[in-house]
Order: C-alpha cells, then structure tokens, then sequence
C-alpha cells in the first residue's frame, strides 16, 4: 500500500479519520493528544475539519476524555494537584478540568490519609526522638505532595494518622 503523502486528498481525509479512530477506540484522547500522535504520520493535515467530524459524530470529546481521566486518577490515589497539571499537559481547558474534578467527588482529605496508610502502614513512632519525627513527617508529607494533595489535605491526613481516625477501617 502506498504511503499517506501519496493518496489524494479525500483519500488522506478518509485515512486521517480511520487512524484517529483506532486510536480512540483503545481509549479516550484529548484533542491535543490526537493531533500529536497524528502530525507525524499525517503532516499538513486539516486536523480541524477531522475533529469537527469526530465530534459531530461523538466519537472524541474532551469533557469524556477529562471525566475518564479524573476517575482514572483517583482511583489510583492521585491528588487534584496532580491530576489537573497532567490534564493540563494533555491540552484540557482550565473550564472543563474543574467541571471533572467537581463531577469526581472526591473527598480529597480522605483520598490522602488512605494513601498515606497505604503507603507507611502505621503511624510515626512516638518512640523516635523528636528530630527523627519531623523528618519522618516531612518524608510522609513529600510523598503526598508528590502524589499531587493540596497541603490542608496533606496535614488533615498527618494528623489524622497521629489521632484514632488512622486506625480506622472506612478510610
């Protein structure tokens, strides 16, 4: 078979379409995502006229993309934060990240002590020497920064892990 660079235009249109297709048929993209995987092996391409067409026909959304993506995320113990920097990279308006992170539900401050006992198991040792115990919360409190909670999520859930709420089952 011949290259796309060689096919007419209708043709490359028709074949455009059929790969931005099977991509979204693995999983949902954003607008953004799709273009850059496409650009490559479609150069020149009206990537506006094909998106208006997956669109129209609701195959490629990216307020689905962003919904998929917030669930994704939380379920993975990942924190706001992080969750709409990555959507942010993956070209996702500020209108719609918010509109799928409110949509999520989330309890954010529980989201972050479940991680916390998930990762360390129990709480930091009052038998360690004062200077040891601020280390180990500093440690404890990187780890959820990373994992993307804003920082009241991140001491509610150090202090929940100091109190009774840490042995908690329903966390």
């Amino acid at each position: 078979m011949s290259s796309p660079v060689d096919l007419s235009n209708n043709d490359r249109a028709q074949a455009l379409f059929g790969a931005a297709l099977e991509l979204l048929t693995r999983r949902e993209h954003s607008r953004l995502e799709l273009r850059q995987k496409l650009a490559d092996k479609f150069p020149g391409a009206d990537f506006d006229t094909l998106f208006e067409r997956l669109q129209e026909l609701n195959y490629q959304s990216d307020r689905r993309f962003a919904e998929v993506f917030v669930r994704s995320r939380v379920q993975r113990g990942q924190g706001p934060l992080r969750i709409r920097r990555e959507l942010q990279q993956r070209g996702i308006g500020s209108d719609l990240i918010a509109a799928a992170l409110e949509q999520a539900q989330a309890d954010w401050f529980a989201l972050a002590a479940e991680q916390l006992q998930r990762k360390f198991r129990s709480p930091v040792s009052s038998a360690l020497p004062r200077e040891q115990q601020i280390k180990e919360r500093a440690r404890r409190s990187r780890y959820l920064a990373y994992r993307g909670f804003p920082v009241d999520a991140i001491h509610w859930a150090l202090d929940a892990e100091d109190s009774d709420l840490y042995s908690d089952p329903d966390l």
